[in-house]
């Protein structure tokens, strides 16, 4: 995810309190251009079982893959469709976006945490008016995990430690679409935790470089709350292509401190809370 976002998690989480984003995680933006609006069809809400489609016609049988109905099942057709697609480098547009969607600190320091973020923020308007478009064949390293080599790597053995709930089902159109929601986890590190392994935190150690960088943020405490993170694929399920990928992340930090601004100082205690949406379409292999 951008990498806006590490400042962003680690300015205004050092402004909002020092710690603000997370949501997505990355690094500065050098991440390929994209953009777009997800697929028509609205998520799923269905648990782990997903709903079966109704029977295809007789002819489609024989070729219709199954849809999976468990949770390791499911995350392994999203892994094989996400890893296709970062093998083969397909071009796509990107769209990605964060907001404030809660605060819960004194008003003065927020004002000031606000300010720092906004720099490193990106508003939906300004990221429908400027989508990334990404080449085919180009490098994907923000595709859509930070610098991962895969497209997911968590393992099908823990996804029932991992995820809180998976679905796929069948589209009108015949493409499948697979949604899936990560249970809650604190200060989830890229590539080893569940969240790492699907989305792009942003590493605890990071936004602690940045927030010391800051020198007028001084932290007591605090933790970076990832839940109900969902990915929702849809797919050919034939050819395994990508239609159109919607990642939200949603991320709730809690934090004390201050901010020593030398002859003024604000204390720091409470929450906030920053959503992130990520959306890839228009592929083509």
């Amino acid at each position: 995810m951008s990498s806006r976002l590490l400042r962003l998690s680690a300015v205004f989480l050092a402004g909002v309190l020092l710690l603000l984003s997370a949501g997505c995680g990355g690094e500065p933006q050098t991440q390929p251009p994209n953009t777009t609006a997800p697929a028509e069809t609205a998520p799923t809400t269905q648990t782990t079982e997903a709903a079966q489609a109704p029977a295809p016609a007789a002819a489609a049988e024989a070729t219709q893959p199954v849809v999976p109905t468990t949770k390791a099942d499911i995350l392994r057709l999203y892994t094989e469709v996400m890893n296709k697609a970062k093998s083969e480098k397909p071009a796509y547009h990107k769209m990605e976006y964060q907001e404030v969607t809660e605060k819960n600190f004194e008003q003065a320091a927020v004002n000031i945490a606000l300010s720092l973020a906004s720099q490193f923020m990106t508003s939906k308007e300004k990221a429908e008016k400027n989508p990334e478009i990404h080449e085919k064949g180009a490098p994907a390293p923000y595709f859509p995990l930070y610098e991962g080599e895969v497209g997911c790597m968590l393992d099908p053995a823990d996804a029932e430690k991992a995820i809180e709930k998976a679905a796929c089902r069948t589209l009108s159109d015949g493409n499948y679409e697979i949604v899936i929601t990560l249970k809650p986890e604190t200060d989830p590190e890229p590539f080893t935790s569940y969240h790492g392994q699907v989305f792009a935190p942003i590493s605890r150690k990071v936004i602690d470089t940045e927030i010391e960088k800051l020198r007028v943020v001084k932290p007591e405490r605090y933790s970076i709350d990832y839940h109900d993170c969902t990915a929702t694929l849809v797919f050919n399920p034939q050819s395994k292509e990508i239609a159109s990928l919607l990642q939200m992340t949603y991320v709730t930090i809690t934090a004390k401190g201050v901010i020593d601004l030398g002859l003024v100082e604000y204390a720091i205690d409470g929450t906030a809370a920053l959503e992130n949406t990520l959306t890839i379409t228009d592929f083509q292999y």
